[in-house]
């Protein structure tokens, strides 16, 4: 199996006991490296998810997990996905979900944007279908998932500048209610609901 936007492997190390060849692709070698020290058994390769190194047709499960919110044009590495996927193989995606509401889903970009710059879209579930269908797959199975999440839980000191997390803090107290996540006070922090969807599909 091949993870496109593995990061570190931590989604690829859940599969330790069922793949027996995991493959861990990132444009960033410092996460990969990462990976490579955590992880033993995973193969870490620097790639560009629109052009993977791989053979067509070469690959049993092609996933990828929290990296399509970073992409802005994610159907190209959805059609590479495909490319290498076997006839029988499946492709699993894994994101974060925005509210189908255009204002909810639009405050919420703007919210991940202060978290991480990183952030290119937020996507409700009917754009994962739409994108999915295009790339040429059918859906096999949906999954929504929603998790209560505290924001201390979300970003911390340490692994995020203590101004951002103030930015995000006031932005969350001024217009948190429009982004459809539910916040709550709770003291000094915030609890709040996030959502993933998760779709397999394969092939048409």
């Amino acid at each position: 199996m091949v993870e496109v936007g593995a990061g570190t492997g931590n989604f690829l190390a859940l599969f330790e006991s069922v793949a027996g060849f995991r493959v861990a692709l990132d444009l960033t070698p410092g996460m990969l490296q990462v990976g490579r020290r955590r992880n033993s058994g995973i193969e870490a390769v620097a790639s560009d998810g629109a052009r993977l190194p791989l053979r067509d047709r070469s690959v049993d499960l092609a996933c990828t997990a929290q990296a399509l919110h970073h992409i802005s044009k994610p159907v190209p590495v959805l059609l590479e996905m495909r490319r290498v996927a076997r006839d029988s193989g499946r492709v699993l995606i894994v994101d974060q979900l925005a509210p189908e509401r255009y204002e909810q889903a639009q405050a919420l970009y703007e919210l991940e944007v202060l978290r991480d710059p990183s952030h290119a879209a937020s996507r409700p579930a009917s754009a994962f279908r739409t994108i999915v269908l295009a790339a040429g797959f059918q859906i096999l199975d949906e999954r929504i998932v929603s998790q209560q999440t505290r924001f201390s839980e979300w970003m911390w000191p340490g692994e995020f500048p203590e101004e951002r997390i103030a930015a995000v803090r006031a932005f969350i107290a001024a217009r948190g209610h429009e982004t459809g996540k539910g916040f709550e006070r709770d003291g000094d922090d915030w609890v709040f609901t996030r959502r993933r969807i998760m779709l397999l599909a394969g092939r048409t």
